[in-house]
């Protein structure tokens, strides 16, 4: 009888223990299956996926030739016809009105109107930058030609308008444009169009000439650091005080160059010298239609605005003590050169403080490995002051204005 229950327990045990293999073997069936599944749905699905890389590939691509043309396109397109207005009536508080039976239709239109033909879009952006100079002080910026500020809104709208014409709403975009004709100083010019771009943005860089040249030779530049010169220097009893003294000299000339430059766009001298002894009255005939009894005796709408704007940047950007009076019927040449003389010399005595700020460590530096060199290397020594004054050149004279497109 116990013999038979165990016989009985050991059938149930085995019985059971096939019920298990058999749960096991099913679970593999299972797990087999749903890997064939997963299998074929990869199958189905990787070329939609491999599609999604190919497709982003393809929009970077062509993206990269988008922007690469419309880079092209801006700098090289032309506009048939471009006009601005000067706003000097505002800046030199004058009203330039019509009389009641004028025959204008728009007097300030007539008299400061500037209209171009068959020019690039470089050619306008260059012109924008140079006429959009700004003079950032204590945190405050001020245009050094405030009467040209539609010049630059009316490129930036052309060029906007181009590129919408080109890419619609395929992409966002962002156009830059920055000049500065002294690296590192505090007159720059800037133009931005568009949203600020994201970090994957595409972009493209190119650096354009500018339509005023840097009149000093770097020849002269080079000058007090000839084989003499530098020899007589570093044997000298004070080899680093002469050094210093080269060094200067070479600064006050590299400045003067810039200072001439930046002077010549925010004082026209040859225009302003031209208008010498002209008395333009609003009675005169050419504009005999602006006048009326009110304004019997007083002088043109060009005088004035041009003898506002002298006091604009006079007084305003340089806080220069010199007075000019609204009141004048002509512009004296004395006045046209006494004014452009303490400009200048005011640009060259702030220029050469930031040249010589931002290179006086490593003029320091220079002068100490010159004085070190042994006796005999003066060539060594040479070599040594015509990298600091290249790096001087290119302070004051950074050679073009950079323009970044990006489009994503």
């Amino acid at each position: 009888m116990v013999q038979g229950k165990r016989f009985q327990n050991s059938l149930y045990k085995v019985i059971n223990d096939l019920s298990a293999d058999e749960k096991g073997f099913s679970s593999s069936i299972d797990a087999c299956l749903f890997l064939i599944l997963v299998s074929i749905s990869a199958v189905i699905l990787m070329p939609s996926i491999a599609a999604d890389n190919q497709y982003s590939s393809a929009h970077y691509i062509s993206a990269q030739q988008m922007d690469t043309y419309l880079l092209n396109t801006i700098m090289s397109s032309t506009l048939e016809e471009f006009e601005y207005t000067l706003e000097p009536t505002e800046l030199a508080g004058i009203d330039v009105n019509l009389t009641q039976n004028s025959i204008l239709e728009d007097a300030a239109r007539t008299l400061f109107t500037k209209e171009q033909r068959h020019r690039t879009f470089s050619d306008l952006v260059a012109e924008g930058l140079v006429l959009g100079l700004v003079m950032e002080e204590n945190g405050t910026e001020k245009a050094l030609n405030p009467m040209t500020e539609m010049q630059r809104i009316e490129t930036e709208k052309q060029i906007a308008a181009h590129l919408e014409r080109t890419i619609g709403q395929r992409y966002d975009y962002r156009f830059e444009a920055h000049w500065q004709p002294v690296t590192g100083y505090n007159i720059r010019s800037d133009m931005t169009i568009g949203n600020t771009a994201p970090y994957n943005a595409i972009k493209q860089k190119v650096r354009i000439s500018m339509p005023v040249i840097y009149p000093v030779p770097m020849d002269e530049i080079y000058a007090p650091f000839n084989e003499t010169g530098t020899y007589n220097a570093v044997n000298s009893p004070d080899p680093e005080t002469e050094l210093h003294y080269m060094f200067e000299k070479s600064i006050v000339v590299a400045s003067s160059g810039c200072a001439e430059l930046i002077t010549d766009i925010v004082f026209p001298y040859d225009y302003l010298s031209s208008l010498n002894g002209t008395e333009i009255s609003v009675n005169s005939g050419q504009l005999a239609c602006l006048t009326g009894p009110q304004t019997e005796g007083y002088s043109s709408p060009v005088i004035e605005s041009v003898l506002g704007c002298m006091n604009y940047t006079v007084r305003g950007l340089y806080g220069l003590n010199v007075t000019i009076s609204p009141e004048e019927q002509s512009i004296g040449l004395d006045l046209v050169d006494m004014v452009h003389y303490m400009i200048l010399e005011k640009n060259k005595e702030l220029i050469s403080a930031h040249v010589r700020d931002h290179h006086g460590d490593d003029i320091n530096q220079t002068i100490a490995l010159m004085c070190n060199t042994n006796a005999t290397e003066n060539s060594t020594r040479n070599e040594l002051a015509s990298a600091r004054l290249d790096a001087i050149y290119r302070t004051v004279n950074p050679g073009g204005a950079d323009i970044v497109l990006m489009i994503w």
